[in-house]
């Protein structure tokens, strides 16, 4: 008799990862290739305890952020978005603060479904949105706005709402070497800044507020902008 199997013919789903896989910490390398290059003793002269092989040298490292924050899942810890795509953190979802999240460089989010467009009144007007449920575990996460009624809500368009009861922000670390000069250090520093993004979208600042009302917001524009207020601070100071 064959007896049925319990087991699924779908294909399972497996997440998108937006970082690769960690490799291996320095000194484990290290330590592997100093193992490797012990001569064979059928090679090898017969050696006295004195001339016998040091004992692996174990580089001095420390924990330092090398790669961009994300945003995950806060059930399956699936990817979603980097952090770097976050462009306001002060909007309200339905379970409490919410994050404005910007679209990829595809248009979307990663490891998401989206469901039906529907009119939904929210706090700021009535607007056409669509849940957005995690890919991997379905757990709802926020909505995107796919049409808003007002001309001053129209720059959510293609946007998102990440409700942050849904969703963390995952942050990488690995080991460096303690004998990088402090300048490599700092230099590695703002360079994982750089490519973070790290420029959030202000409320209190008047400029911003028009540009992102106008839909013409952008983080690029708005770094400058802070440095040339932050070099003239200095100046003023200085002064």
């Amino acid at each position: 008799m064959v007896r049925e199997s319990g087991i699924s013919a779908t294909k399972p789903i497996f997440p998108t990862y937006l970082l690769p896989s960690l490799s291996l910490p320095l000194r484990f390398r290290r330590r592997a290739s100093s193992a490797s290059s012990v001569p064979s003793l059928s090679n090898s002269t017969s050696t006295s305890p004195s001339s016998s092989p040091p004992p692996p040298t174990i580089l001095p490292c420390k924990l330092q952020r090398v790669a961009p924050d994300t945003l995950r899942c806060q059930h399956c810890s699936s990817d979603i978005a980097l952090s770097a795509q976050i462009i306001s953190k002060g909007f309200t979802g339905r379970h409490g603060r919410a994050f404005l999240v910007g679209p990829d460089e595809g248009g979307g989010l990663m490891n998401i479904r989206q469901g039906r467009s529907e009119s939904r009144q929210l706090v700021t007007g009535w607007h056409t949105v669509a849940d957005i449920s995690c890919g991997t575990c379905a757990s709802k996460l926020g909505w995107k706005y796919v049409d808003a009624r007002e001309s001053a809500q129209k720059y959510k368009v293609g946007k998102y709402i990440l409700e942050t009861e849904r969703v963390v922000v995952s942050r990488s670390w690995e080991d460096v070497p303690v004998l990088m000069g402090s300048q490599e250090v700092r230099h590695g520093e703002a360079k994982r800044r750089e490519e973070e993004g790290g420029v959030v979208f202000d409320s209190d600042d008047d400029d911003e507020c028009e540009d992102i009302f106008s839909g013409v917001w952008d983080r690029d524009v708005v770094a400058r902008r802070r440095r040339g207020t932050q070099s003239t601070r200095r100046d003023d100071d200085g002064e």
